[in-house]
């Protein structure tokens, strides 16, 4: 699994310099649409909400449910659009996601086969999740890179 570590640090080492030299993070598409720097602080969300579910899964005897968070509170509650700047926003997913990588360099190969409950009770494995959560964090990082 350290092809699912090393995609993850790859974003890490790349990704904050090439955000930085993006102009229009703050705008809005519509009102109702997050703005790029929004997205990034929903990666943050995500980054926490997933740790945690990464931490129970590996910790808990028994399969794992997986609880769904309401992203769009979440980015409105935390205020990215006003109350963080940029630099703050990629600080914290920086730091959120190094820690996520720290932690499943420590992951045994059996770890990566416990399984959880996703959605509508379908039973998916650790792995299966992580790759997910990358997957999900490169169709946001390309939309925040997209012109």
């Amino acid at each position: 699994m350290n092809k699912l570590v090393s995609e993850l640090e790859s974003n890490l080492s790349s990704m904050p310099k090439r955000i930085s030299k993006i102009s229009d993070l703050e705008a809005k598409p519509l009102p109702s649409k997050w703005s790029k720097k929004e997205i990034l602080g929903h990666l943050c969300d995500s980054g926490n909400v997933n740790h945690q579910r990464f931490v129970d899964i590996i910790a808990s005897t028994q399969v794992v449910t997986l609880k769904s968070y309401n992203q769009d509170f979440f980015v409105e509650i935390h205020d990215y659009q006003h109350s963080f700047t940029v630099e703050d926003i990629l600080h914290l997913w920086i730091s959120i996601n190094k820690q996520i990588a720290a932690l499943l360099v420590n992951v045994s190969e059996e770890q990566w086969k416990l399984e959880c409950k996703a959605d509508a009770q379908n039973i998916q494995t650790f792995e299966w999740l992580v790759r997910d959560y990358i997957d999900h964090m490169n169709h946001h990082l390309g939309q925040i890179l997209a012109d």
